[in-house]
């Protein structure tokens, strides 16, 4: 047998055994000639050390309210993920959840990493890394970023009643809306309905929302100018399509 014929037959031989397999759906016929690429690196947290359990989730268009495409594996004790996809354009965020769910709004504990990072998968792999915080841990950081000057803003979220409102927080933006996040935020209230919130002084625009990160699921209901602390700034939640200025 010639060495042509035996190299016919060999493929001849591999293409019977791996039909049976891509036609029963265990790996489809693309996975055998579609690129692909490996995305990988760590989650930390806002001190810089690993977070184990987070898991990375990538879409395929940057609206990440929704479900994702892929999702990788949960990092282990060194924060470190890893996952194929194929080539294409992506933007990816890190989450962890302390209810183990994978989607609805982040609740006080878990972690987010922001704004969804873009991602270009086209001729070689990618490296990147990802920051998570909670709501606490991102508010802490405004301030860090803020420096020293700034004034402190003390009041509660109540609804129509009177009656203090749970899970929520308050939100404080330069402009009447943003994309993602917030210019400044305060921790969840707490039982009663008080926040604290840290703001340099300036004009704003003052509201709440329910979820973190907001995305466009808030509501800014007054403008307000600080020259100084406030201890009894309330905010009151409007009934539904009453708020003055709101997100889409």
């Amino acid at each position: 047998m010639t060495q042509a014929r035996r190299k016919i037959d060999l493929s001849l031989v591999f293409l019977l055994l791996i039909l049976p397999v891509v036609h029963s759906g265990l790996y489809p016929a693309s996975a055998f000639c579609e690129q692909t690429f490996t995305l990988e690196g760590r989650v930390i947290n806002s001190g810089g050390k690993a977070v184990e359990e987070a898991e990375v989730f990538i879409y395929e268009s940057s609206n990440t309210r929704r479900q994702a495409e892929y999702i990788s594996a949960k990092t282990d004790k060194d924060g470190a993920y890893r996952i194929v996809l194929p080539a294409g354009k992506y933007w990816a965020v890190a989450r962890l959840r302390k209810s183990g769910a994978r989607y609805g709004p982040l609740m006080p504990g878990d972690k987010h990493s922001g704004d969804p990072a873009e991602i270009e998968l086209s001729t070689k792999g990618h490296h990147m890394n990802f920051t998570v915080a909670d709501i606490r841990e991102a508010a802490g950081l405004g301030r860090e970023k803020i420096g020293g000057d700034y004034v402190k803003i003390k009041g509660r979220i109540i609804d129509g009643s009177g009656m203090p409102v749970k899970s929520a927080y308050v939100i404080a933006n330069k402009e009447k809306e943003f994309s993602f996040l917030p210019d400044y935020i305060s921790s969840w209230v707490d039982e009663n309905g008080y926040y604290t919130l840290y703001v340099p002084r300036g004009n704003y625009y003052l509201g709440y929302a329910f979820a973190f990160p907001p995305g466009k699921n808030y509501a800014l209901v007054r403008e307000v100018f600080f020259n100084e602390g406030m201890t009894d700034l309330d905010l009151v939640t409007a009934e539904a399509g009453k708020d003055k200025y709101k997100g889409d």
